[in-house]
């Protein structure tokens, strides 16, 4: 078989792939509106994602402010929105895993 020997898709696998794509669409709609929250290492800053890992919001702690080093508080709001994504991203692909083993297999 070359490229150009091809059978194209019946309407049953093409129905079979759109209603994949709609469920697919669907859980990331609804990974979307989830909230995940990450905190830095030293405990100083929070942030809180969507599912989409879009910053909701960021809590820096009085203590940051008072703490030895202040200029630790980049570094460590970087570190909490980072880990907030992560958590983000792991839950999508444990749900998409769940719904389309298949795929993630």
């Amino acid at each position: 078989m070359n490229a150009y020997d091809w059978e194209p898709p019946t309407a049953a696998e093409m129905a079979a792939w759109e209603a994949q794509a709609a469920e697919f669409e669907r859980l990331a709609a609804e990974h979307a509106e989830e909230r995940f929250s990450g905190r830095s290492d030293s405990g100083f800053v929070e942030a809180e994602v969507d599912g989409n890992g879009r910053l909701i919001d960021l809590d820096v702690s009085a203590d940051a402010l008072r703490q030895a080093y202040p200029q630790n508080i980049g570094p460590d709001t970087i570190e909490a929105i980072t880990a907030a994504r992560a958590a983000a991203g792991a839950a999508g692909r444990e749900k998409a895993a769940e719904r389309f083993p298949e795929v993630f297999a």
